[in-house]
């Protein structure tokens, strides 16, 4: 147990060191300076030195205050310990990133919704439309004012509400979506694929469509794999109905033939199918296929934690040695 301890230690270690750099490394270079000048006035300032020109070494030795030359602490000695570590401070040392309240999730949630006639089927109660709306309210809730762009689609598809941060406005559109407000009633998944692609022209970072529907065809798994080939973003299939494997007697839910095509549907868009379930871990499976996406956001956009500031609790001993009585005197 305790060498499993010491590895990991030593692996936290490794990680850390390899991650040690200065935020403002051009900072180390007063130390440059500062060193000179401090030899220079060390050696204009040193008493014996006159005398050089005119003794020897080993007479000055002799002549010399024992006491004063085994003095190793003196301000001047310390003032040069105090500059270094000020420098250090400035260059600003750090190993780790730190996540900032300031920072931006600039990822999109684009969720497409089916309101096509086989979403009426009540093998989810009370249909499988209003279920799908469910799911959805519960991801809103969960995702609090993150970006998010909600698209319904039948035959045709149509932006019910842009990329927005008011999870209550994509609501209310959410409530009165229906069959009955399409042009026609037929599926055509991929009839989102162009609505899709002019909102993710306006994402900065990687980003997510969730699709809520039943079925699927080849020409939907076709155009979403080349829409999302070589892309950031993801596409996330939520089968809404019953799952053939829920063990229902007489279910009219979904075939494994259905729940196959959206499987692929959803690998071609470099994403996973979720199957419904009538609690909660389903959008629990969503919710963590979402954070995928935000997982892979650029870590440079996260700030260096600035160590820097733990040295300064050094300075404050060495600070209170001018305070001590006849210190100055002994420059």
């Amino acid at each position: 147990m305790f060498d499993l301890l010491a590895d990991s230690i030593n692996s936290l270690a490794l990680h850390q060191l390899a991650d040690f750099h200065f935020i403002r490394p051009w900072w180390l270079l007063a130390i440059i300076p500062m060193y000179l000048f401090m030899r220079f006035v060390i050696k204009s300032e040193e008493s014996l030195s006159q005398w050089k020109a005119h003794m020897s070494d080993t007479m000055i030795y002799h002549l010399a205050i024992k006491e004063q030359q085994k003095r190793r602490f003196t301000p001047k000695k310390l003032f040069m310990l105090f500059a270094v570590i000020i420098t250090l401070v400035m260059a600003g040392p750090t190993w780790q990133q730190q996540p900032t309240p300031f920072f931006t999730d600039e990822s999109v949630l684009i969720i497409g919704l089916d309101v096509s006639a086989t979403m009426n089927k009540s093998d989810v109660q009370p249909s499988r439309l209003l279920r799908a709306k469910q799911k959805i309210n519960q991801i809103l809730e969960k995702r609090g004012d993150a970006k998010t762009a909600l698209i319904a689609f039948s035959g045709s598809a149509h932006v019910a509400m842009p990329i927005t941060q008011d999870k209550e406005m994509i609501r209310h559109f959410l409530d009165v979506l229906d069959s009955s407000m399409m042009p026609t009633t037929d599926k055509v998944p991929q009839s989102v694929i162009p609505q899709a692609k002019a909102l993710l022209t306006q994402v900065k970072a990687p980003s997510s469509i969730l699709l809520l529907t039943d079925q699927t065809n080849q020409i939907a798994i076709t155009g979403f794999g080349n829409l999302l080939a070589d892309t950031p973003h993801q596409l996330v299939v939520w089968a809404i109905g019953e799952n053939p494997d829920s063990g229902l007697e007489n279910s009219t839910g979904l075939s494994s033939s259905e729940l196959s095509s959206l499987t692929q549907l959803a690998q071609a868009g470099n994403g996973n199918m979720v199957p419904f379930t009538h609690n909660s871990d389903d959008v629990e499976t969503v919710l963590r296929s979402l954070n995928n996406t935000l997982q892979n956001v650029d870590d440079n956009s996260l700030p260096w934690f600035d160590a820097g500031y733990l040295l300064l609790f050094l300075l404050i001993p060495l600070q209170a040695l001018w305070f001590r009585k006849g210190w100055t005197m002994q420059w």
